[in-house]
């Protein structure tokens, strides 16, 4: 049944409503937001899962990086949207992109991009976090030229250095392109491999030394991220480099968005050993293609034979390719030129067309794990293509770069957080207990006194439940604390002491037994 604009638009609010509902019910969500009586501080972006096939999702969580949001940043959330994590205020209100895990040191740490965002892309740095939210190390590109871009932080090695982009305004004879009052501006797609202890430039790799501008697919002044090539800061986008990967014998793979193309390039002189797609494909595609692609990734390689993967948006909101942006994990024959498609996913409920961002991760269950870009959304599949999760930001305006499904174990040096609260002061008292970033909490105990000086006895424990628990104890408490449970029983950290909140008079026939509502303005 094909819908007018009106009623497409009525059946999209409806949709919204209806979820926004089920979240406020799940985990104290006000769409498009999730808001906790322990940590008011934060408005987490809300994640509204619509499939969630337990039985065949992969352990792990969600790692987003969130930005046009209320609190842009990075989080983590669980398979059922319940937030683990929130990171605003932890890259000091940059925007961040590209979060992960990675090795470091031999442990796991976080790992993301962070700086200021320009138009199509961003300036900035990488940062490394230990398990406890503290930086332990940033990196930088070559000093003195420009700072790193967002669109790749690959730490590799063991954590022993990393592969980074860079956007390089530099002028350039655009005369071809129309541009004859003056020199022209052009973006140089440039890429690092960067030492992360002393920050030494391993490799070093730029664009217009092999690449030539003629080859690209989006001229000057074409998209809303073309630029127009005129001054420095509109300089023209010729090539747009998203990812870059390095396989075993340390060559590298690199995706440019705006070449439809991928590049096998040498470790050894810096030169183009293949082309996938574009212009000048190395390789015939066998009825398959790709177009505006990202995060093209080495997968496998032989004598004979490279797998790669893939995520193909097949649009960049001005033409498209395809009808639906689509994962791919592509077979290419080095002995007959040829690229297969070997597998392809697509969103669920009728696919996806993503004009922007992207990724596609092949998870150690077989399952893999898809960011869907500029729709701000994610799934899992089985190998077989069955979806198995899929969830969207609550926020039709919120966009997420990357998104990854990963392991993380972590033990905040910030305390649990507790608010406490009773309609009046004979009756009962609810907690709301939460503990921003810590994996191991299983249940909390809530511990009540009289005084700061006095013992503080037991009063109930509870399982965990969410990123904030609720939990209500039969009498009125006048200060309590909350202690952190691990699984086996042992002590975690507590909370500080806290007073419970009462309502005043003029405002008590608002509050329920458990709350009070936000307050409104005169």
């Amino acid at each position: 049944m094909d819908l007018s604009p009106t009623q497409s638009l009525l059946w999209k609010l409806l949709y919204a409503i209806l979820i926004s509902a089920a979240h406020a019910i799940a985990d104290n969500v006000t769409n498009p937001v999730s808001s906790f009586q322990s940590r008011p501080d934060l408005a987490a972006p809300a994640l509204s899962v619509s499939i969630n096939n337990a039985s065949f999702v992969s352990p792990g969580y969600i790692f987003l990086a969130p930005f046009q949001s209320t609190q842009p940043g990075p989080y983590i959330y669980d398979s059922t949207g319940n937030l683990i994590w929130s990171g605003f205020g932890a890259a000091a209100g940059a925007t961040v992109h590209d979060f992960r895990t990675c090795t470091y040191k031999g442990s796991d740490h976080l790992c993301f991009f962070q700086g200021n965002q320009l138009n199509g892309y961003a300036k900035g740095l990488g940062v490394l976090m230990d398990n406890t939210y503290n930086v332990v190390n940033t990196i930088r590109t070559s000093a003195g030229e420009t700072s790193a871009d967002m669109h790749e932080l690959n730490v590799i090695n063991g954590g022993e250095s990393a592969l980074m982009t860079m956007y390089m305004p530099v002028q350039h004879d655009l005369s071809a392109n129309g541009i004859t009052s003056g020199q022209g501006w052009i973006l140089e797609g440039s890429f690092q491999e960067v030492n992360t202890g002393t920050q030494e430039i391993l490799f070093d790799w730029r664009s217009l030394s092999y690449v030539d501008p003629s080859l690209g697919y989006v001229a000057p002044n074409t998209t809303n991220v073309s630029g127009d090539g005129l001054t420095q800061d509109t300089a023209w986008d010729y090539i747009h480099i998203n990812s870059v990967d390095k396989n075993a014998e340390g060559d590298y793979l690199v995706s440019a968005r705006h070449t439809s193309t991928v590049y096998k390039i040498s470790h050894l002189d810096g030169s183009i050993i293949w082309k996938l797609g574009g212009k000048q494909s190395t390789f015939a595609l066998k009825d398959f293609n790709f177009s505006m692609q990202h995060d093209a990734r080495f997968v496998s390689e032989d004598s004979t034979t490279t797998v790669i993967s893939l995520f193909d948006n097949a649009s960049d909101g001005f033409s498209n390719t395809a009808s639906d942006s689509t994962a791919m994990l592509i077979s290419i024959n080095n002995s007959t030129n040829e690229a297969t498609l070997l597998k392809s996913y697509i969103a669920p409920n009728g696919g996806i067309l993503s004009v922007s961002q992207g990724n596609f991760q092949r998870l150690p269950n077989g399952n893999v794990f898809l960011g869907w870009g500029s729709n701000a959304s994610i799934s899992e599949h089985t190998p077989d293509d069955n979806p198995v999760l899929f969830a969207t930001f609550a926020s039709e305006e919120t966009m997420n770069y990357r998104a990854f499904k990963l392991n993380w174990t972590a033990a905040p040096t910030t305390p649990p957080a507790l608010y406490s609260y009773a309609h009046n002061n004979t009756a009962p008292t609810s907690y709301y207990a939460s503990w921003n970033g810590a994996t191991e909490v299983a249940a909390w105990r809530f511990y009540t006194g009289s005084s700061t000086t006095s013992p503080f006895t037991l009063v109930g424990n509870t399982t965990k439940a969410g990123f904030e628990t609720v939990y209500t104890t039969p009498g009125f408490q006048t200060l309590s604390i909350v202690e952190a449970v691990a699984a086996n029983g042992t002590a975690l950290a507590n909370s500080s002491i806290i007073s419970t909140f009462v309502p005043g008079p003029e405002s008590a026939g608002v509050c329920s037994d458990t709350q009070c509502p936000p307050g409104k303005g005169l």
